[in-house]
């Protein structure tokens, strides 16, 4: 019994070092997430095309922190394009809601972002002839989109511009390149 209370003790001596590398480890850690320029959690931003695609949109994002150098943000939003007018035939517009999700690197106000995210459209079903290639309008659309570009966040502004890819269901338009370009507030 007494040997292995030598064999205890023996290990709780040599782990002290150990013990106390995790203890600082923790502090250190702890200062450094909590320490850094304090990042704002909430921004409402205003969108020119984008993950939305649509015209415009207005958003509304949340920031997560990962570590002082990674942030990450969940995003969703409400976007609108005016209907068309087609040979004296009015159509509708659409409604799109975008759910994105990003992870961003920087550090103070520059950020590069990598967003993912998915877009539901919901307009009319129509055709538009007017085209070299008639463009197919649906009722119900989808497009996963992938996006990579620039954020700068200082003093309650926000401001990001991006190009991106997307992936539709529609029969036309499956793959096509585009961009993103918002303005926001940090609240």
């Amino acid at each position: 019994m007494q040997l292995r209370l030598i064999h205890v003790n023996s290990l709780i001596m040599n782990n002290k070092i150990l013990y106390c590398f995790i203890i600082h480890y923790v502090l250190f850690s702890w200062q450094i997430l909590y320490g850094q320029e304090r990042i704002d959690k909430n921004l409402m931003t205003a969108e020119v095309s984008g993950h939305s695609q649509s015209l415009f949109s207005v958003n509304y994002e949340r920031i997560f922190r990962l570590n002082p150098h990674f942030l990450y943000a969940l995003r969703t939003g409400v976007g609108y394009t005016p209907g068309l007018t087609i040979r004296t035939e009015k159509h509708k517009g659409t409604l799109t809601i975008p759910l994105v999700y990003s992870l961003l690197a920087g550090t103070r106000k520059h950020y590069i972002q990598l967003g993912v995210g998915y877009t539901a459209a919901f307009g009319q079903d129509y055709v538009d002839s007017t085209t070299t290639t008639p463009t197919i309008h649906q009722k119900f659309e989808s497009a996963f989109i992938l996006s990579l570009g620039y954020r700068y966040m200082w003093n309650g502004f926000v401001g990001q511009v991006y190009p991106l890819f997307q992936w539709t269901n529609n029969p036309t338009n499956r793959f096509s390149v585009g961009g993103g370009l918002s303005i926001g507030v940090i609240f």
